[in-house]
């Protein structure tokens, strides 16, 4: 993995940490996943061309799109750019929902 690829991603690793409380970590899908309460919450990966955070799903795609900031939404992935990691507000507002989403108390 090239060190920016690499770079970008523990950026945005220790974002969606401090996001929420009580995070245990592990691989799904052959990516690294964030579980909750055994649950996965949010997962991420880092590929040639970006980075991806999965899964956008219910109104998080409207909601990722009127925000400031050059995303990409395809599905259920959220791809950015290499080198120019997810603002804070916008992983906590992600893993907020996704947590709503879910159903985790």
């Amino acid at each position: 993995m090239k060190p920016e690829v690499r770079k970008t991603l523990q950026a945005v690793r220790k974002s969606i940490l401090y996001s929420a409380k009580g995070f245990t970590e592990s691989i799904s899908y052959g990516i690294p996943a964030f579980n909750l309460k055994g649950k996965a919450v949010v997962y991420f990966a880092g590929f040639k061309n970006h980075c991806s955070l999965y899964p956008i799903t219910g109104n998080l795609k409207h909601k990722i799109l009127n925000k400031p900031g050059k995303y990409n939404v395809k599905a259920s992935t959220l791809q950015y750019e290499i080198g120019k990691p997810l603002p804070l507000y916008l992983i906590k507002m992600i893993v907020k929902e996704r947590i709503k989403n879910i159903q985790i108390k």
